[in-house]
């Protein structure tokens, strides 16, 4: 519960900062979740420039992130307590349920809401994170600056993200992590609401829950990856971006572009979006409802944008262009690792490699995408990784019934949003931003068919209903496999030991091997490994070892020379259990068999995948009883 306690503080320092911040350019929201959606994504994104200038400077301490940490809160700490105490007044007397549906909706959001909390609470086994999200920030915390791994090509991508699990790194651990993201879910959440405000009323949290529900955005709320961070600061960006449609001042431009650039600090896919953006603060007529169609003066118009869409492309390349730059400084790539043949520089194919798009290329098949994303979402990334059914069962519906203009250029954008990412990289968890504007249409088609009271909209409203319900149980089962770890009757050591196989690797190699050793390995994981650790596969992509006809020893003895001291093999049973590459095995069977590992062990993890881990010693020169002379 200290990790909780910790991520509550620093989401209140997030609204703090970023409310100051906010009132440099534009009033902030009147109510005070819109105020929430907009500051604190914005506070945390000023967080993670902190830390990269800390990085660059070499000074990225847990010392120098408190100092970052007690200014914020002294410059925003007033802010945060009022901000939060008028939150708090709001939701208890404005957000009390009438109505059957609105019950349905509040205890939904309820049940996700502390699935969610209870899978956060969690440590962390994820996958993606300890390759890759969490591993980043441990190596630039060891070494207390940042640099680029040519074997670790993430340390060269948009770390936003990254950078707030650093400082949850040096202040805490990894279980914060996971709570940032919460964190940072419950800021889209709150984002969608105030995008459904203008057209729901006091019925705008409907939108919201029906954002959180989906099951990978509840799923990516108790994982520390980047994925609903995106989202979050996506949304965040539209937001902004809608409130200067409704009030053009360049202020209120250059706020929607200072929080796009912390977005395009995220994820690559963030560049599609702010694009998207960008390009439609031209017609401002979709959202703004004091300009109607046919009186308009179009000059007047080209007028005002102009200046706008300036602004904003400057804000946003301002605070996000320093990531790109900072990749092509190490790579000669803006965009490392991909588009190499584009952009120039290094990169890996293997990125954007056919399989990537199991959906092939055609009009009719992006238009109609969100059928197979939701009938098949394991083609696409993982059954848990999902949209859902909302979408595809409810947003026809909504067109039909003519939304109000607002709800459809929402709509509009985050379907061209997923349409356009849909052609380079088929993956549902890359796309969550569209999931925030389509949620408001999905809302706006609830609470029209509810007010209507029609036998369709009847129909319409149950199934609606049964989906709520469908989908908060999914947040709830989640995280039942670590609920012996919240409730106490489980340490976090005991737990990481039954269902982590690096953790229990990792302990050994503590106790066994000197500080100066230094580990190549076929797993993916590294996080819990406390000694230098490369992926295998990740090296033989760069350097191509393995794949010019070596012999076993003189792969060997470049490994050697590389510096690394020990190497550690995983093999799963059978090897088609998981995603596995054996080249490394083959290679050094002749060799492997001549020597007796040091460690070795059958480890089932928790899927149940049963991987055999062997450490070996990539410095013994002798056969299998020289070895086993020297063990003794």
């Amino acid at each position: 519960m200290i990790d909780l306690g910790f991520v509550l503080l620093l989401m209140a320092w997030s609204a703090g900062v970023g409310l100051r911040i906010i009132a440099r350019f534009a009033p902030a929201p009147e109510h005070p979740t819109d105020a929430l959606a907009l500051s604190v994504p914005l506070g945390l994104g000023t967080l993670a420039l902190a830390a990269l200038v800390l990085g660059e400077l070499g000074m990225l301490t847990s010392t120098a992130i408190g100092v970052v940490l007690i200014v914020g809160g002294v410059i925003g700490g007033k802010a945060a307590y009022e901000i939060i105490k008028r939150s708090f007044h709001t939701l208890i007397t404005q957000s009390r349920p009438q109505g059957f549906l609105d019950w349905a909706f509040d205890l939904s959001l309820l049940a996700t809401l502390i699935g969610t909390l209870l899978t956060s609470l969690i440590p962390v086994t994820d996958g993606d994170a300890l390759c890759y999200h969490l591993q980043v920030p441990k190596l630039f915390l060891a070494r207390q600056g940042m640099f680029f791994d040519p074997d670790l090509h993430e340390t060269a991508y948009p770390l936003v993200t990254e950078m707030l699990y650093a400082v949850a790194l040096a202040l805490r651990g990894p279980v914060a992590c996971r709570l940032v993201q919460w964190g940072l879910g419950l800021a889209f959440g709150a984002g969608v609401t105030a995008l459904a405000r203008p057209v729901l009323g006091r019925r705008a949290r409907w939108g919201g829950t029906i954002a959180l529900l989906v099951p990978a955005v509840s799923n990516g709320m108790g994982a520390p990856l980047n994925d609903v961070a995106l989202a979050s600061f996506g949304v965040a960006t539209l937001l902004a971006w809608v409130r200067w449609a409704d009030r053009p001042t360049l202020g209120a431009a250059a706020l929607a572009g200072v929080l796009g650039g912390l977005a395009l600090g995220v994820k690559y896919p963030a560049l599609v979006w702010v694009g998207l953006l960008g390009m439609s603060m031209v017609i401002p007529l979709c959202f703004n409802n004091n300009i109607k169609s046919g009186s308009c003066n179009f000059k007047l118009i080209l007028m005002r944008t102009i200046p706008a869409v300036l602004t904003f492309a400057a804000a946003a390349v301002l605070v996000g262009g320093c990531w790109y730059l900072r990749t092509y400084s190490y790579t000669g790539n803006p965009v490392y690792p991909f588009f190499r043949h584009t952009f120039g520089g290094s990169g890996i194919d293997e990125v954007l490699d056919p399989i990537k798009r199991p959906l092939p290329l055609s009009t009719f098949n992006l238009v109609t995408a969100l059928g197979p994303l939701t009938l098949q979402p394991d083609r696409f990334d993982s059954f848990s990784h999902q949209f859902g059914p909302a979408f595809l069962l409810f947003l026809p519906a909504a067109l039909f019934l003519r939304p109000p203009r607002r709800v459809l250029g929402l709509s509009a954008l985050g379907f061209a949003f997923l349409t356009i990412c849909l052609t380079r990289r088929q993956s549902m968890r890359f796309v969550l931003i569209a999931v925030g504007p389509m949620a408001v249409a999905v809302a706006w088609l609830a609470l029209t068919c509810w007010e209507r009271r029609g036998a369709a909209g009847r129909a319409l409203i149950a199934l609606m209903v049964v989906m709520l319900g469908f989908e908060a149980s999914l947040s709830l089962a989640r995280g039942r496999h670590g609920l012996s770890v919240v409730l106490g009757r489980e340490s976090a050591e005991a737990y990481l030991m039954r269902r982590e196989p690096t953790y229990r690797v990792g302990q050994w190699v503590d106790k066994h091997l000197p500080g100066s050793a230094r580990l190549m390995g076929q797993d993916h994981r590294g996080f819990y490994i406390p000694r230098p650790y490369t992926m295998e596969l990740a090296h033989r992509r760069r350097t191509g070892l393995g794949t010019f006809g070596e012999s076993p020893q003189q792969i060997v003895d470049h490994l050697r020379r590389e510096g690394y001291t020990h190497l550690m093999l995983c093999p799963p049973v059978p090897e088609t259990a998981v995603e596995f590459d054996p080249t490394l095995s083959i290679h050094l069977a002749p060799w492997l068999k001549t020597r007796r590992p040091l460690f070795s062990e059958p480890i089932t993890d928790g899927d149940g995948v049963l991987r055999h881990y062997a450490i070996y010693d990539l410095q013994s020169e002798g056969d299998l009883a020289e070895t086993e002379r020297a063990r003794r």
